[in-house]
């Protein structure tokens, strides 16, 4: 079981490192936080939300989501575009390096899936993914 749990972390390692290294090409990628993170895949399960909305969605304070998103604007992973509807409304949308980061992440989600089910039997990959 350790060796198995080593190779897992060894896998793990190598798609963030392979996932880094695609998106990043000096694009502020490894500069990131966890919260920067959240709200990325949060614009992407959303849509094109509103701050309001990403805040509701991650339980948090719009203060927060504003400053988190502000900064995800300047390092070019998000735009904020004002509503033809509501001009004192806008929406949050990823752009191309944006997206390309949620690619990346489902690529190495893959990986990891790909890996674990490799090392189970047919009955423990059933209740895997159960």
């Amino acid at each position: 079981m350790e060796k198995l749990l080593t190779e897992f972390i060894n896998t793990l390692d190598l798609s963030l490192k392979n996932l880094q290294a695609e998106v990043d090409n000096g694009s502020g990628f490894s500069r990131l936080t966890i919260n920067q993170f959240r709200y990325i895949d949060a614009i992407h399960d959303l849509g094109e939300p509103t701050i309001t909305e990403i805040a509701g969605h991650l339980m948090i304070t719009k203060a927060s989501v504003t400053a988190g998103i502000n900064k995800l604007i300047r390092t070019g992973y998000v735009i904020k575009t004002q509503s033809i509807i509501d001009k004192r409304v806008f929406h949050v949308s990823l752009t191309g390096a944006g997206n390309r980061l949620i690619d990346a992440k489902y690529q190495a989600l893959k990986e990891y899936d790909a890996f674990i089910l490799s090392a189970l039997s047919e009955e423990e990959a059933r209740q895997f993914e159960k």
